[in-house]
């Protein structure tokens, strides 16, 4: 094999970076449909979450990137206007994208009320799973150390 290997190992990181991502966007959407269920008490479908996951996803790189480029220099409070704008749009965002059964959209504050949910769900998973891999991690170690 002649060919660059940093090469290789860059490609096969950005598929496994775009495969994380397609994954993380398949399981947000399980985390919303259920927050959107248990706050509006309707069920919007799992093709309207990955919609509202994707719009939310691509708003809020465009929203990181242009406030990041305008408030980059307020350092920790740039970030923290950045992730209230952020929350703001992923409600209006989940008001408008995510009907209830009968085709009409839900509140404000109700929207509001969903993303949290979502976010305190998504908190609580990122949780779990890092505590798996803490273990398996640790495990893996010892078994390598005897």
């Amino acid at each position: 094999m002649d060919g660059n290997m940093l090469g290789v190992f860059a490609g096969m990181g950005l598929l496994i970076g775009l495969i994380g991502l397609a994954i993380g966007v398949l399981i947000y959407a399980l985390i919303l449909m259920f927050a959107y269920k248990l706050v509006v008490k309707s069920n919007p479908g799992y093709g309207k979450a990955i919609i509202t996951t994707l719009a939310i996803l691509g708003a809020i790189i465009v929203i990181g990137i242009v406030l990041g480029l305008l408030l980059g220099w307020l350092g920790l409070l740039g970030r923290l206007v950045v992730l209230v704008v952020n929350f703001l749009v992923a409600a209006w965002l989940i008001q408008k994208l995510m009907k209830q059964s009968g085709g009409s959209e839900i509140g404000y504050g109700s929207a509001c009320a969903v993303e949290a949910v979502a976010i305190g769900i998504s908190i609580l998973v990122g949780i779990v799973i890092g505590i798996v891999f803490a273990v398996l991690g640790f495990s893996f170690m010892h078994a390598m150390m005897h």
